[in-house]
């Protein structure tokens, strides 16, 4: 991952692990649907679950007036939610973290070193 990107990422739900680099100029729309850009196999999902974008710099989420709703941080947002980093946001019973990189975070940064070998 490079510096300065912005990822959506499965923790939790069948997809679990799953990830999208997302860009600033791209309207996506989350569900279960063919059509949707960030697309999850998880049946408790609507085919047009949710919509992300970027506007001047923020990241705001609009639930589509799903089945089920959408939640950011446990709570179901009724309105367009910003999104800030590790922000979780669930569909269903899929659960997705929003990650923005401005830098790389210490934790992250040990992790990519302890995955590095170098020869003795």
């Amino acid at each position: 991952m490079e510096q300065g990107g912005v990822f959506l990422k499965v923790m939790r739900g069948d997809d679990q692990g799953k990830a999208w680099e997302l860009r600033a100029d791209q309207v996506y729309v989350i569900g279960r649907s063919r059509d949707c850009n960030v697309r999850v196999a998880d049946g408790t999902v609507s085919s047009t679950h949710a919509r992300l974008q970027c506007d001047r710099g923020v990241w705001i989420i609009v639930d589509l007036q799903s089945t089920h709703g959408t939640q950011v941080n446990d709570q179901r947002i009724l309105a367009a939610k910003p999104l800030f980093d590790r922000d979780r946001v669930r569909l269903g019973r899929t659960e997705l973290e929003f990650r923005e990189y401005e830098q790389l975070d210490p934790a992250d940064l040990a992790e990519i070193n302890k995955n590095i070998h170098l020869p003795e």
